[in-house]
């Protein structure tokens, strides 16, 4: 009489092991977060609560150093573009220079965002409004946000747009930084 061996064969194995595979391939595929243009509105809006933070914490700029850089600004957020259509924004606080009688300061980088590349940085403007009323900028070479130890920001609309089509409630956002308190609105829509 023979005995038969319990245990899987080769073939069984590799199935087992192939269709684990495929389902770990989705799992990574369908959880991997989206990000959406609100979300990128969102962290920018977070890198000008921590300006507006600062700067109140930093206090009054020197008066001979506020006169020589021409503002009474304690931080700044710069733009730059960066790999492909990323923008990379950086918060930066005035070091004023010592002794007191100095009268220059240097601008020393705090912490960066770089956008995500499934959200496009569409454009910007200088006050805060709608998409449609407001003479906007791609300059990102020049945009500038300060905010002052008043607890004032400069006032500034940013719109971000979805790079690849998905729900509509998805595709557009707004971020506008009130200039009173450096409170800020986030929107789905450029409205």
């Amino acid at each position: 009489m023979k005995r038969r061996q319990a245990g899987f064969t080769l073939t069984e194995l590799m199935v087992v092991v192939s269709i684990i595979g495929v389902l770990v391939t989705m799992a990574i595929v369908y959880m991997r977060p989206h990000v959406r243009p609100i979300d990128v509105a969102t962290r920018f809006g977070d890198l000008v609560h921590e300006a507006n933070r600062r700067a109140v914490a930093l206090g009054p700029v020197r008066a001979n150093v506020a006169a020589n850089l021409g503002s009474k600004a304690r931080t700044q957020i710069l733009a730059a573009p960066d790999v492909g259509t990323t923008i990379k924004f950086t918060l930066y606080r005035l070091q004023e220079d010592m002794p007191v009688t100095a009268t220059t300061g240097v601008w020393q980088p705090i912490e960066s965002y770089t956008t995500d590349r499934n959200v496009l940085v569409d454009s910007y403007a200088n006050s805060v409004g709608d998409h449609a009323t407001l003479p906007l900028s791609t300059s990102w070479a020049s945009f500038v946000a300060q905010c002052r130890p008043d607890g004032t920001c400069d006032p500034r609309t940013l719109f971000f747009q979805a790079a690849i089509a998905g729900p509509s409630y998805e595709q557009l956002a707004k971020i506008s930084i009130m200039q009173l308190g450096g409170a800020i609105t986030t929107h789905t829509d450029w409205n």
